[in-house]
């Protein structure tokens, strides 16, 4: 199912997201093949509550690790900046973006996502971050007590490298 969700050739892109032909970002696009469903105004997996999140003080690596390939990411509250990721993340939807505060405010709450529609997540990094997603066969990997462990394999080629960013394609 996951390779359905997430086709492993179309589902992550290296992308120039402000059209200066340098690559900045990276899309992680899902495709939705279940169900439409809607954006609900409370999320909780398991004791985690977003109602109650304080994005200050949040520390995501006590929720699980995660994996590029073998390589673990530090997600900890000692290595993630907010003010880094608020200008850094955006999630579209039907060309619509929404930006760490717009999620944080609940302005995707009630939005439908309906069969076949895909959100992408978009997030600029650092060119020597960049370099890690280069030509061929990759895994992200979270192992977490909350939910099941996931492994999303994917494959980078010309075909999904390097592009430039159109928010109609999203």
């Amino acid at each position: 199912m996951i390779r359905k969700i997430f086709p492993p050739n179309k589902s992550v892109f290296t992308v120039d997201s402000n059209g200066d032909g340098k690559i900045d970002s990276l899309q992680i696009k899902f495709i939705n093949l279940l169900l439409p469903f809607v954006i609900p105004k409370e999320i909780e997996i398991g004791d985690f509550n977003i109602k109650e999140l304080d994005p200050t003080s949040l520390d995501v690596s006590k929720y699980g690790k995660f994996f590029l390939d073998d390589t673990e990411l530090n997600f900890s509250k000692d290595n993630v900046n907010l003010d880094t990721i608020k200008d850094r993340l955006l999630i579209y939807h039907k060309g619509e973006s929404f930006n760490f505060d717009d999620i944080m405010e609940g302005k995707l709450v009630g939005r439908t996502i309906n069969l076949n529609d895909s959100v992408s997540l978009f997030l600029k990094l650092e060119n020597d971050t960049l370099k890690k997603f280069s030509k061929g066969s990759h895994s992200f990997r979270i192992e977490s007590d909350l939910v099941s462990n996931l492994v999303i394999n994917f494959e980078l080629d010309e075909s999904n490298m390097n592009i430039k960013f159109d928010p109609n394609n999203t």
